[in-house]
């Protein structure tokens, strides 16, 4: 607890000052991984063989399958910023209903990909998710793991991981400030739009290092 409420102290504390990431190129970058960096690989296979279209899978989300559709959805719209033709979730479900197919199956993932014309995949994975709050500070973050691969034999393109966080509330040093503080981060808990929001920055900022394809 003591740690948790030390921990939220420091973010109420940045909430002042600019927390810019970084964008680290895995292939080039050799210093420490930060999660809160924008850390993203290009394969060489990805110029060879361009992305023309992608197929949006199942994000992997343990115990929360609202909050992976949701990244799944959010993952797809930003897809269509950098890709032509881009397989929205709900349209990839409904094609494996009328085929009958289980993308767990290699062969059926090989059978899919030929009826949809689209050779690649991508699949969202939720690595961390947090939600602190201690009555005059509230902090939440989102940790997503993006790739895109290709159907054939699961060689990757694109890689990208990114953990995205806000905070909200104020360091108890006044009554006031307490009162302030408190009133502050509780909307900020409650507020419904900013796990949302989270996902969207993150998506955003991961795309952005998926190259064009020619």
């Amino acid at each position: 607890m003591k740690r948790s409420i030390f921990s939220l102290m420091i973010y109420s504390c940045l909430l002042c000052s600019c927390v810019t990431p970084q964008y680290r190129d895995a292939s080039t970058h050799k210093g420490e991984v930060k999660a809160l960096d924008i850390n993203y690989k290009v394969s060489g296979l990805f110029h060879r063989d361009p992305v023309d279209c992608v197929s949006v899978m199942k994000s992997k989300s343990v115990g929360d399958p609202k909050l992976g559709q949701m990244i799944s959805i959010a993952f797809a719209r930003h897809l269509g910023e950098k890709v032509d033709r881009v397989i929205f979730p709900r349209k990839r479900e409904r094609m494996v209903k009328k085929q009958g197919y289980d993308l767990t199956h290699k062969g059926d993932r090989r059978r899919y990909s030929l009826y949809s014309k689209c050779r690649f995949y991508g699949v969202a994975e939720l690595y961390d998710l947090g939600d602190d709050y201690v009555g005059f500070a509230a902090k939440k973050h989102v940790g997503v793991r993006l790739d895109i691969r290709r159907f054939e034999d699961d060689e990757p393109l694109w890689q990208a991981a990114h953990t995205v966080w806000r905070a909200d509330g104020a360091m108890p040093l006044s009554p006031f400030s307490v009162i302030g503080g408190m009133t502050s981060a509780t909307l900020f808990k409650n507020d419904r739009e900013i796990l949302p929001s989270l996902v969207d920055d993150a998506m955003r900022r991961m795309v952005k290092t998926l190259p064009y394809s020619l």
